[in-house]
């Protein structure tokens, strides 16, 4: 029998083509990573990895086998969480996944509330780097988000509840001449010079993209830079303008001004899954409550009324 955890450290290398990243993302060093590689390559039979230049690339064959376990490794996770539940009790834990700026934002909120009213609970939360749907339905309840223009993806055994809706702000320097301004056409950033926002995050990535092509430019970006701390970061040194989503501004204490783009307004949605087997857990239920009420009030920032982030979001 195959081990799994070794076709997830499989998966890792075909997503990211690099040992050391998936090293880094796993927390494993990168010699680990190839004995795992290398001991999978003898249970299977055929090589996984080919060395090309000072890196090395998946072979076909590694990108067919590590999209066929998808499915055993979700199938095994799913295992997992009805084995701890059985030995935990379903009511004393919470397993939550979402992305780096809602659990910043929102999480800390959400977390006050249930520990108040449900004192016995241990809300255990992970944050993931890349959004994709491959990577959704890990835990009892995940937060998402999705391109407004591609069609929803669901995993099985999840009911899906729509948040809100994150309109993209163009965070600009300080000394920046528009940095004043409420809102102005996204053309008018046309000849600017661009930070890429947080360039793993594909969701952000491709918006932009779309959002600039829908404009008539093609943004010129001097820096990528690969989370959104450093993004903003270099926003505020002046190194150039970003379009980042609004959620992410509400923890951010950059001195940065934030314009609201028009034709067109990007934005992404938001939205929570739900795992079936947690819907008779209570505290799930009151999550996804408390993020249905943060999602309502993502249209409450005004960016021409400060220059940096309102805090952590507090519910009522």
């Amino acid at each position: 029998m195959l081990d799994l955890n070794r076709l997830r450290i499989l998966r890792a290398v075909v997503a990211s083509g690099s040992v050391n990243d998936t090293a880094r993302r796993l927390g494993l060093t990168p010699s680990t990573v190839s004995q795992h590689v290398h001991t999978l390559e003898r249970e299977v039979g055929f090589a996984l990895v080919e060395r090309v230049g000072r890196g090395i690339r998946p072979t076909p064959a590694a990108v067919v086998l590590a999209t066929a376990s998808a499915e055993a490794l979700r199938s095994m996770k799913e295992l997992d969480g009805v084995v701890r539940e059985l030995r935990e009790g379903a009511t004393e834990r919470l397993t939550m996944r979402t992305f780096a700026s809602a659990a910043y934002t929102w999480v800390p909120a959400v977390a006050r509330t249930l520990r108040s009213e449900f004192p016995g609970l241990t809300l255990e939360l992970s944050i993931y780097e890349t959004d994709t749907a491959e990577l959704a339905g890990q835990a009892d309840v995940e937060v998402h988000t999705e391109l407004p223009y591609d069609e929803p993806t669901v995993p099985p055994a999840y009911r899906r509840v729509e948040l809100g809706l994150d309109d993209f702000l163009v965070a600009v320097p300080p000394d920046h001449p528009l940095a004043e301004a409420e809102s102005c056409e996204l053309s008018e950033f046309s000849e600017d010079d661009w930070v890429q926002y947080d360039f793993s995050d594909e969701i952000a990535t491709r918006l932009a993209a779309h959002a600039c092509a829908v404009a008539g430019f093609t943004p010129r970006y001097v820096s990528r830079a690969q989370d959104h701390v450093t993004g903003l970061a270099f926003v505020a040194a002046g190194v150039g303008i970003a379009l980042v989503p609004q959620l992410a501004v509400g923890w951010s204490g950059f001195d940065i001004g934030y314009v609201r783009p028009t034709n067109p307004t990007p934005h992404r949605r938001i939205v929570a899954l739900l795992r079936d087997s947690a819907r008779t857990n209570p505290a799930a239920g009151r999550t996804i409550e408390l993020l249905t009420e943060l999602g309502g009030r993502l249209g409450e920032f005004n960016p021409a009324l400060r220059r940096h982030a309102p805090g952590p979001s507090r519910l009522g």
